[in-house]
This record gives C-alpha cells, structure tokens and sequence, in this order.
C-alpha cells in the first residue's frame, strides 16, 4: 500500500509528530511511507509550481494521506495552513475524490479538537474521504499501552483504506451567499472615550467587504482607532517551534514582531481583529500572527483586555472557527467582545450591527463588564498550569510568571485546610450512620454559607 505522509512540523526531520509515524513504520514494513515535509520548504511550494505539482500528484496517486503535524496555537501551523490554501488556490475540485486520509497530532491535549476539526472540514471540501484521527499527547510516546493504542489506530486506518470502509461527511460544502456591502452613510461619531482601541486586520484590495466594515466601524466607534494592518509586520516567518523563547521571552527570528506586538497589544484596552474566512479559518497570514504569540510562552500577558472580531465570511457555517476566535480570547484571559459579520440580508442590516457592536464595546468598557471564567479559561489555565510547572527548565519565563502571579496556588495539594476538612469529613461518611445523618443535611449545608453572606449584604444594605 503506498502511503504519502504530510509533515506538516516546521521542525522536519526533528519533529516529534514524525517519530510516531517512523514507529508506525518500523511495526508495519510491508506499507510504503513517503514523508513528503511542507512546512519548511513552504515557501519554495509556494513560489516553484512544478514542485507543488509533484506533490500533489504524489498525494492523489497514493492509497491514502496521512497529515502528521504538532497542534500549533488550536489549529495546524501556519506553514501547513498555507499549504492547504495552496491545495484550493490550484487544485482542481475533483484531484482528491474519494482519496483517503486522516491527522495524527501531538500536543499536550489543549484544543486539539479545534485543529482535527478543521482539518476533517478542509479534507471534506477537497473531496477526501475523512477517517476519524488521532490525537496524542507528547508525552504518549513513552507508555507501551499508550504506544499499542497508537498503533491500534494506524492498522484500523490501514484496514478501512483497504476494504474501502464508507466514511460519512462530519460537515456540509459551504455555500456562502455575499453581498456586496455598502455602507450608505458615512456618519463621523466624535471621539468620547480615552480607551485604546487597537484594531489589526489582513485585509487586502481584494476584502472589499472587510474593508468597508473596518471604515464603517472607525466612523462609528466614538473611541479612537488605531488601524494596524498585519501585513506590514513584515513576519520573515511562521513559528519554528524550537522554544528558544521559552527562556526570556525573546524570539529567535529578528524581524520586529515582538517588538509590534509589545509596543500594540500590551498597550492597547481594547483589541479588534479583523479578517475573512479562509477554508473554515481565517488566513495563513493571520495564523502565522497567532504562532508567533507564542514568544509569550503560556503567560496570559494580555489579560483584561477586551477583544473582539470583525468577520467578513460565513462563519455561522462554520462554527469551529467561532470556538476557535473564542478560544484565543479565553485563552488570554482576556474580556469578550463578540462578532460583528457580513452575514445579513442588506447592507443596512450590516450597519446596523456594526453600529451596535461598536456601542456595546463603549458599554462594556465603562461597566469593565466580564462574562466569568468559562471552561476553556480555566482548563486550559490548568492544563498549562501543570504543563508550565514540570517543564519550568526550558518556559523559564513562564515559570517566573506564574510564580509571580500566583498561578501555581491553585494546586489542590497546596489547600491544606481544604485537604484537612476533607480528611475529617471522609472518616465520618464511612460510618454508615453517620453517613445517613450528614447527607440529610448535605444539601441545606451547600447552600447555608451563601444565604450566611446573602444575609450579611441584605442588612448592609438596610
């Protein structure tokens, strides 16, 4: 069986994802592996179209594809990002019909959900037949029983390709309906408000959509605006993934975006980000913006701030993409702003909700409104928690920064009255008479010490 393997790590040889499908291939040497790396040579894809062509040509005449890739910021890296916008940018719709794939990924298992999902959404539209994937924690590699599970999973991939097992879509073609905004009236709103807002954007000539929705924000938001646009960052690179750093926070390629994001995003209150759908996301060059975040390590050194999404594209079909932009801000710890999209009717509709948008952003700034700590914030907070703490040698400036700001006192080992009160309270429940008595009073006793504090602020206020 001839299988074709998308390295998708900007690491190549050295990539731990690769290591997993080199031991697919030691266990199982009767099938033909070529690794075919995308994500370093992006660039020379990108520009030598005969060298994009044997690629593909490789991919559409194997039995399956494999896409192998580290989950880089919830999604895949943005070299291999643009080499799948590559794929619907020149490929013909039917190159890939009915050609079996799948994702093996490694991470440490914080939003991976949201890069499988994007990948089975873009492998759908090609026309793949998608195969359940796998995600691996990092760490996986080393238990035998976790290593069988992997390899489990790759003979079921084999034996599914090779009985042409019917696969079932997961997500329907995109259908986007656009109109073509226009503003109508250009209404300037006077400045009223000392908030920052700093509003980044990729758009081109060609977003005509994005771009008058960005005008029609600045006339109608009566903070001021500062419009930045992320192409002139002038990014040599995506990340590289080599944890450099890790150390001090300073990142290996010497192209100023540390320094842009420093001098923009930490000192702004309120950051806008403004871009189109691009194949269930939005662009590489975006995606390449949010990898290289990452010389802030796992630290949320944008917390408090307020962001928000400017959208041009049908993201109500793709509701990954929504989780994902959410994601990012929760992941910060940052304060929500919304959406504001082009998915209306009429343009009056379109500015309508622009104008609401920007009056909300005024609203919530003057209350410092927050929605409390959803699930991804505080999960992902002790995912990374316990990621940053037993690898402290190489996050350096990550460990200090969660020591700093008290991170790490969330340990439940680190509660010792919690811990005591728990002890005492279990020898109690194994007395099976006493058991009885304290849950008939277990209810009313979760709620007593909130009606106590109830009760405190009703006479406070009397």
């Amino acid at each position: 069986m001839k299988i074709v393997v998308i390295n998708g790590s900007p690491k190549a040889d050295q990539s731990i994802t690769l290591q997993h499908i080199r031991y697919f291939m030691e266990k199982n040497p009767a099938h033909d592996l070529e690794i075919i790396p995308v994500a370093g040579p992006i660039a020379r894809i990108e520009k030598t179209e005969t060298l994009f062509r044997e690629i593909t040509e490789k991919m559409a005449g194997a039995d399956a594809v494999i896409w192998s890739f580290p989950v880089y910021y919830a999604l895949i890296p943005s070299q291999l990002k643009r080499f799948v916008e590559l794929l619907f940018e020149r490929c013909r719709p039917d190159l890939f019909k009915g050609k079996y794939t799948t994702s093996f990924t490694t991470s440490i298992n914080f939003f991976d959900h949201t890069a499988h999902n994007y990948m089975q959404g873009v492998c759908e539209q090609l026309g793949f037949a998608y195969v359940k994937s796998y995600s691996a924690h990092m760490d996986d590699f080393f238990h035998e029983d976790k290593r069988k599970r992997m390899l489990g999973f790759y003979e079921w991939f084999i034996q599914m390709v090779e009985e042409k097992i019917p696969v079932a879509r997961k997500y329907k073609i995109q259908v986007p309906k656009p109109i073509v905004y226009e503003p109508g009236s250009m209404d300037q709103f006077p400045v009223v408000s000392d908030k920052k807002v700093l509003l980044l954007t990729d758009a081109g000539p060609e977003d005509t959509n994005l771009n008058r929705m960005i005008d029609q924000f600045q006339r109608t938001c009566s903070m001021e605006v500062s419009l930045k646009n992320i192409h002139e960052i002038h990014m040599k690179q995506g990340c590289l993934g080599c944890c450099t750093c890790g150390y001090d926070n300073t990142c290996i390629q010497k192209d100023g975006f540390a320094r842009f994001f420093n001098d923009n995003l930490k000192t702004a209150d309120i950051i806008i980000i403004a871009g189109s759908v691009k194949d269930h996301y939005l662009s590489a060059t975006w995606k390449k913006f949010f990898d290289r975040s990452f010389f802030n390590g796992h630290a949320p050194v944008l917390k408090g701030k307020r962001l928000g999404f400017i959208v041009s594209g049908p993201l109500s079909q793709i509701q990954n993409l929504r989780e994902l932009l959410e994601g990012f801000g929760d992941g910060w710890h940052m304060k929500s702003a919304g959406f504001v999209t082009d998915e209306h009717k009429s343009s009056e509709d379109i500015t309508t909700h622009i104008r609401a948008f920007a009056q909300e952003l005024v609203l919530a700034e003057d209350r410092d409104l927050e929605f409390g700590a959803r699930f991804y914030r505080v999960g992902g907070g002790k995912i990374f928690r316990d990621f940053v703490y037993t690898t402290s040698a190489v996050f350096m400036a990550d460990h200090l920064f969660y020591k700093k700001m008290g991170m790490y006192r969330d340990f439940p080992q680190q509660k010792f009255k919690k811990r005591i009160s728990n002890a005492v309270f279990l020898l109690f429940v194994k007395i099976r008479p006493m058991r009885k008595k304290i849950h008939q009073r277990f209810i009313p006793g979760m709620v007593a010490p909130y009606k106590k504090v109830l009760g405190k602020l009703s006479s406070h206020k009397s």
